[in-house]
Order: structure tokens, then sequence, then C-alpha cells
């Protein structure tokens, strides 16, 4: 075939190939010496006679069918391939800079790759920018969607970065022209699908701008999770406050330690707060099994240094006016019962009442001698070592009450307080703790009763003589 201009170049483009086969009457596929991308990439002339693609022949990968009737007898036929390759030993490159849209994908043109700005590649879909390459960056301006058939990573982000800075890191950006309070900022999603086929938000992370004020700029963080097929608020962060379960989920709350499945539970049922239970039966039930000298199931610390006037450690309060007794501050039970309380005698009066039922009691007398075990009581005048203002006060010392009325008398003398393994406690600078001994009052009044009616049984049998 003649051509105007000068031959190919050898190093950058390929000529035509032909391929040739010769009839032989029968025969109406031959093959190719390589696949055309369709017949319209291929010229094929029958004893000198161009044939008409797709009416007079096809092609499917390398195969050429002769449509028809077969090729007569030694008749010569010849199959020329339009398109050619780009070897990859070229010595010569394909040029396209400054110019746009120069690589054409499809058959309108509107879906191309350029780089017709320095040190960019842009690629464009259906007449649209989808993305752009740089050095450093990747810019994608539309959705992306990963998919894999199996359970393996979508998406890995890699530093190799060997500073101490954080790397690697995921931004996600909300550029707004005219940002504004309460505005919604970035979502992290996750989906489901349920049994209906139906695809449902499972779990949402969402970030709010609640203030956008130059320099007191405040967000919020939020957590959706699906409850009961609807998308609930279950923990929220924001500027005044941290919230658990701000759409009241009927829900519990749980804190597990290392030895307690309920070290905390909120009860979402019953609106009450267990501490070691599972089944509050009150707004705040703190129970536990604790032993040791130093330990109970709640302890209340006032860190004072100095005790001042005013200072508490615990404050109990009815909120009501009301003047009528028998409400209770404080109730004690053990395994049989109740066995004390501190009652609202009225509205300005506390009571201390400790249990005296008789269904309690057995081994009941009358006739016991009080006279003689009350005067071996030692009443004395001392003053508080802390207290710096030497106050006097009456009172007993523990241990010698011990003697007379050991129930009255909580502890021994020169107790300390011990570790589990039954080693002393010590404070900071190396001393034993002591764990001084109490005395109470109230169950020195019986004995003092009893000693009056005694006297005034003497007395009377004086008088009467």
């Amino acid at each position: 075939m003649s051509y105007i201009g000068q031959t190919l170049p050898a190093d950058t483009f390929q000529g035509f190939t032909t391929d040739s086969f010769t009839g032989d009457g029968s025969a109406t596929t031959f093959t190719l010496s390589k696949a055309p991308f369709s017949e319209n990439g291929l010229i094929v002339v029958i004893n000198n006679v161009i044939q008409k693609p797709t009416t007079n022949f096809t092609v499917s990968g390398t195969t050429l069918t002769i449509v028809g009737t077969a090729v007569a007898s030694g008749d010569v036929i010849y199959a020329t391939h339009l398109s050619g390759v780009i070897p990859s030993t070229l010595a010569s490159k394909l040029d396209t800079n400054g110019v746009s849209d120069a690589l054409i994908l499809d058959a309108d043109a509107d879906t191309t790759i350029s780089a017709d700005t320095d040190d960019q590649i842009d690629f464009k879909a259906g007449g649209t920018d989808i993305m752009s390459l740089t050095a450093t960056t990747a810019t994608i301006n539309d959705g992306v969607t990963i998919t894999t058939a199996d359970n393996t990573a979508q998406l890995i982000l890699t530093s190799t970065d060997a500073d101490a800075n954080a790397g690697p890191v995921l931004k996600l950006t909300r550029d707004s022209g005219s940002p504004a309070d309460d505005d919604f900022l970035g979502n992290i999603q996750i989906e489901m699908d349920n049994d209906a086929g139906d695809n449902l938000d499972a779990v949402s992370i969402l970030a709010q701008a609640k203030d956008v004020s130059n320099a007191s700029e405040d967000a919020r963080l939020y957590t959706y999770v699906r409850t009961a097929g609807s998308m609930r608020d279950r923990f929220s962060i924001a500027p005044s406050e941290t919230v658990f379960n701000e759409d009241s989920v009927d829900v519990d709350f749980r804190v597990e330690s290392n030895g307690d499945d309920n070290c905390l539970r909120v009860k979402g049922d019953t609106d009450k707060v267990g501490i070691g239970t599972n089944s509050p039966s009150h707004k705040l039930h703190v129970q536990g099994e604790f032993t040791g000298t130093s330990t109970g199931s709640a302890h209340f610390d006032n860190t004072h240094s100095t005790v001042v006037t005013g200072d508490e450690v615990v404050r109990i309060s009815f909120s009501g006016d009301g003047d009528a007794t028998g409400g209770h501050f404080i109730n004690f039970f053990d395994s049989v019962g109740d066995i004390g309380r501190i009652n609202v005698a009225n509205s300005s009066t506390v009571s201390y009442v400790t249990s005296s039922d008789y269904r309690l009691k057995e081994n009941v007398s009358y006739t016991w001698d009080a006279t003689t075990r009350l005067k071996q009581l030692k009443p004395i005048r001392f003053n508080f070592i802390r207290d710096t203002s030497d106050t006097p006060q009456d009172g007993f010392l523990a241990h010698e009450v011990s003697t007379v009325v050991p129930i009255a008398v909580d502890g021994t003398k020169d107790q300390v307080y011990l570790n589990e393994d039954g080693s002393n406690k010590l404070d900071d600078d190396g001393n034993t703790i002591p764990k001084h001994q109490g005395v109470d009052h109230s169950l020195l009044v019986p004995l003092m009763v009893k000693t009056i009616q005694e006297l005034e049984a003497r007395i009377k049998a004086l008088e009467d003589a």
C-alpha cells in the first residue's frame, strides 16, 4: 500500500500487521496472529476485493469467520490489522504536556486523563472532574466505594514516620464558607442489614459545632446506637456535661471491676443505683462482703487538714417541713431485722433509738445489783489532746468502763489498725495507726436507773423504820 510522507519510525509505532491465508473451498474460519478490538480494526481482502465488516466477515478473539460461501480453493485472503501497539522500549515519548483531555477513554470523549497542570494528573468521567493526583496528595471529588468479598481491611492508613508526633492521622474537615452555631459536622456511620433485606444505620458517631464564635468555640460529640428499632442517643460529650442515655432508653449502665461484675450499676427500669449489686432496692444501694479492721461498705472522708466550723462529712436531710414524728434519717438492720434507727423526733430534734423489742430478748431478770457495779465506774474530768482551747469535759476512760459494763465499750485497749495479712497498718511516718476505743453512754443508762431505784428503796426503808 502506498502512502504520502516518511515511513513510520521503527522505534515509536509499529506498522500494520497483515495475515495471509489461502482458501481450500471448504474452510470459513481462519486464525489471526492477534485479536483485533473489533471487525472495524481489520481490513479483509479476498482476491483483491475488500470485504465489509460484520456483513462479509466477523471476528471473535483471534478467529476470523467468513460469512456465507467458503473461500474458493486457491483464492488468497489478506487480513490487515489497523491497530498497532506502542512498544515498551520506546526511544521517544508520548508528550501531552499542556494539552487538556489529551487521553480520551470513551466514545463521546467525556472520560479523559489530563496533565495540563504541572505535577498534577486530572481524571474526568462523564465530563466531571473526579480525581486529581499530585506528588503528595490524592483528591477525590465525589463519593468513594471500596468493596471486597472477604473480611480483610478495606482501607489501611500507614505512617512510617519515626518521630514522637501522632501518625497516621485521619482528618474529617467541614470547610464551610458560612459556619453557624449547631451545624452538624463529620459523621461516621456503621450500617447493618435486617432479615427483611433493609439496610439501616446501626451505629452513628456524629460531631456538632455548638458555638462557632472566634476564641470561644464549642463542640459536641454524639454516639447513636440502634435500640429496639430506633437510633437513640446513648452517649454524648457536651461543652458543659458528659451524658449517658440522653434518650432515656430502658437499659442499665454497668461498670465492671477486676473482681466485681457490678462495681457500679444504674438500673434503667427502676431508676436506682447499685454498687456491688445488680438489683438495687433503694435509690442508692451499696452491697459487698468486706473483712478486716479498716474496710467497710462505704467510706466518707473530709480531707480538710483542720476541721473548721461548717465542715461536714455526710449530710442527711429531709426537704419537707413537717413536724410529725416517725421519719427515719437512718435505719440499722442485721439478719434478724431492724436493730436501731435515728429518727426525726419533731421538726427540730433527732432521737436515737436502739431496738428493745421484747421479742428479741430472753433470760429477762428484774433483780440484779446495779449499785455495786455503778460504784465501780470512775467518772473523770478531762480535755481532748487536740482541743487547743483545753475545754474541760466529763466522761469515762473506755478501758475502765469495759471492766464494769463491757457491752458499752467498742474495741480493746491499745488496739491498732491491721492489714489484711494481720500486720500493723502504718501511717506515712511509719507509725502504727491507733484504733481508739469508744463508749456507748446510752448503755450505762439502765445501770444508773436501776441504781436510783435501789437507792430509793433503801431510803424508803429507812424512812419506814
